[in-house]
């Protein structure tokens, strides 16, 4: 295919060499020739142009990688440095931190306050008369979550939907909760079935682990996942 290519080139150099020397000559080409030679030249450059395109699109098939099944044998697994890695264990988790607030838009926007372990628990601001949370079983304690929550639907939320929390222990001791709900500015303690948070107003809602006495003080890894609207998100207690 190059060897056509250059002998087009050839030609068309030889048919310009044709015009010049007719152009030298005092008489000069016929108008007729003249325009028969350009046409020829024309079509001979746009040939040239089809055959180089033609050549490059040879080089492109002669690099394309070809298969193993195309071979006629069996395909191999395609692996790449350059392929994304895979999540790692605890990374596909979205995260809380006491303090900030976790906006969810158009649901509400959640916000762990608060976490305490305890043989009683009591509500933030106890009244006269007041209802606590004790820990019955020998050797454990309650750990309580405290997490503040504002409305941003249109209408009412139910308390006991808010959210649901695991606690894991070590990695590997797993633990359900409860939940209740303040009341009367944190003097008393509610029923969270009972409760509900209306649009654009806050509620406070406490999760309750009956944990061993040495989750408390062991420094072992310590977790809560609250799973909130089909999504989890993984608050660390201690690490």
């Amino acid at each position: 295919m190059k060897m056509k290519s250059g002998g087009l080139w050839l030609a068309a150099a030889m048919l310009a060499v044709s015009v010049t020397g007719c152009s030298s000559d005092k008489a000069g080409p016929a108008p007729e020739d003249l325009d028969k030679l350009k046409t020829e030249i024309s079509e001979l450059q746009k040939e040239n142009k089809f055959l180089k395109e033609q050549n490059e699109m040879l080089k492109e098939s002669l690099v394309k990688p070809v298969t193993a099944e195309e071979e006629g044998g069996t395909a191999e697994l395609l692996t790449t440095e350059d392929s994304p890695a895979a999540p790692e264990s605890g990374d596909d988790h979205k995260l809380m931190v006491k303090g900030t607030p976790l906006v969810i838009e158009g649901t509400g926007e959640y916000t762990v306050t608060k976490t305490s372990f305890g043989k009683k628990i009591s509500p933030s601001n106890p009244g006269s008369f007041y209802t606590y949370y004790e820990a019955k079983e020998p050797g454990t304690i309650y750990l309580a979550i405290t997490l503040k929550v504002k409305n941003l639907a249109g209408e009412a939320m139910d308390a006991e939907d808010v959210a649901d929390v695991e606690v894991t222990y070590d990695n590997k001791y797993k633990y359900s909760t409860f939940d209740t709900m303040e009341e009367k500015g944190g003097e008393d303690f509610t029923y969270t079935s009972l409760s509900e948070i209306e649009p654009l107003k806050n509620g406070t809602l406490v999760f309750l682990a009956e944990v061993p006495d040495e989750v408390k003080s062991s420094g072992k890894p310590l977790y809560a996942d609250f799973s909130i609207g089909g999504e989890t998100y993984r608050y660390t207690i201690a690490k």
